[in-house]
């Protein structure tokens, strides 16, 4: 199936990206990153013809403009590239509610979840305070809180049809997570070092992160 060329595509754009990040070479990472988002975008569109999930296209389709946004230099740019990814981020956030059903929420788990994201976004953000640009501050606080939102979307679709794919759409959503308070520790809190604050680390969870998401919503084995 012609899906499944676009998932090696993805794979092998993935490879050379995460080469490139952690050897510092900009050339394998600028060439690689737009190719990662695009295809998978494709594999949804070849997997779910005739009738593919356009909204889902829409939110990777986001993602790819955002990845292209950050690849440029300057405060504008990432502004700009955060924008796209919230975008992303609402579309995903309609996606999984599409499992939710609002009447029988689990709000045993919801609740403890949303205070320890809530806690990860303030100690990302306390920790960006200082070097964040003021007039982005907010902005940055709501993109990690739609984020996190969204994750609390995809652990109730966990919760709420058990599989093997709802959990690895889950785990997508928490990397995606993970990789966004990385990149804002790497870029504003240049006061605390730590191993994992690298381009590197920032791929690697990003990459995994909307290629679980998108395997877990649309199975390559279904």
């Amino acid at each position: 199936m012609i899906s499944y060329v676009f998932l090696g595509l993805f794979a092998a754009a993935a490879v050379v990206n995460l080469i490139g990040s952690a050897k510092g070479n900009a050339g394998m990472s600028n060439i690689s990153k737009p190719v990662l988002l695009s295809s998978l975008c494709l594999y949804v569109l070849f997997s779910g013809l005739p009738t593919p999930d356009f909204l889902f296209m829409g939110a990777l389709s986001a993602c790819f403009l955002g990845d292209v946004l950050l690849m440029l230099n300057g405060d504008v740019w990432f502004t700009a590239g955060g924008v796209s990814f919230f975008a992303g981020h609402v579309m995903l956030i309609f996606i999984f509610a599409r499992y939710v059903n609002f009447g029988r929420l689990p709000l045993a788990a919801i609740i403890p979840a949303a205070a320890l994201y809530l806690f990860a976004t303030v100690f990302v953000m306390a920790r960006s305070y200082k070097k964040a640009p003021k007039l982005m501050f907010v902005p940055l606080l709501l993109y990690l809180v739609c984020n996190f939102v969204m994750n609390l979307f995809a652990m109730t679709r966990m919760i709420s049809e058990p599989s093997f794919w709802s959990v690895l759409s889950f785990v997508g959503a928490v990397l995606f997570f993970l990789s966004d308070c990385i990149l804002f520790l790497c870029r504003y809190d240049e006061e605390h070092p730590r191993f994992y604050k690298t381009d590197f680390y920032v791929m690697l969870t990003y990459i995994s992160g909307v290629c679980f998401i998108t395997v877990g919503l649309v199975p390559f084995l279904s």
